[in-house]
């Protein structure tokens, strides 16, 4: 069977299982149904090992969700903790020894055009305990999802940062991302925050 067939088999199947899931939540939003057809885009995620960072599962829960308190005055738990369940495979933990030391939350979504199908992607929190912040463990956590992203086809990277958050910003700007606009209310009300953008190598048309 042709490579071009067995692909829109792929999408075929995809678009299925997204109807299905649709139906059995009548009410979900659009947005809602965009985040389910890109959770089926990372069931066969390829990845690499990293001895020290691993995928975010229930009993790591309760720790990751500490440091996203400790980090964050916007907290939307219910969010939070979606996005660790429909994207498993793009949430990472950071530990040391044991412990959870670190995070980093990717979701990932679809851009349809004319003939494809694209995957882009979202990171939605990374933060780090606050007692093991000068050890580059942001910066691994970062690398690791880039790395991953690039190895599963996805076209570019977004995000959405404080602009009084200079670290972050830095960290972000040194992995590449560039800055696109300065926006309200995205990060918290009344917050001003910046959108940055990272491209893959792979532009939409």
């Amino acid at each position: 069977m042709p490579v071009w067939v067995q692909d829109q088999c792929v999408v075929v199947s995809m678009v299925d299982q997204l109807v299905r899931k649709v139906r059995t939540g009548k009410r979900k939003s659009l947005k809602a149904s965009r985040l389910a057809f890109g959770s089926l885009m990372t069931k066969k995620w390829s990845t690499f090992a990293d001895p020290d960072i691993i995928r975010i599962n229930k009993d790591l829960m309760a720790d990751v969700l500490r440091i996203y308190r400790e980090n964050f005055t916007g907290i939307n738990e219910r969010r939070f903790t979606m996005y660790c369940r429909f994207f498993n495979e793009t949430c990472y933990a950071f530990l040391e020894r044991g412990k959870v030391v670190g995070y980093c939350i990717f979701f990932v979504r679809p851009v349809f055009s004319y003939s494809h199908i694209y995957k882009t992607a979202t990171l939605y929190s990374l933060a780090v305990d606050s007692d093991h912040r000068v050890y580059g463990i942001g910066k691994r956590l970062l690398q690791k999802g880039i790395r991953e992203m690039k190895l599963n086809s996805v076209n570019c990277i977004s995000l959405y940062v404080a602009t009084e958050n200079m670290p972050a910003i830095s960290l972000y700007k040194k992995a590449g991302f560039r800055i696109l606009r300065e926006l309200e209310d995205v990060c918290g009300p009344g917050l001003k925050c910046y959108e940055m953008d990272l491209g893959l190598g792979q532009g939409l048309p």
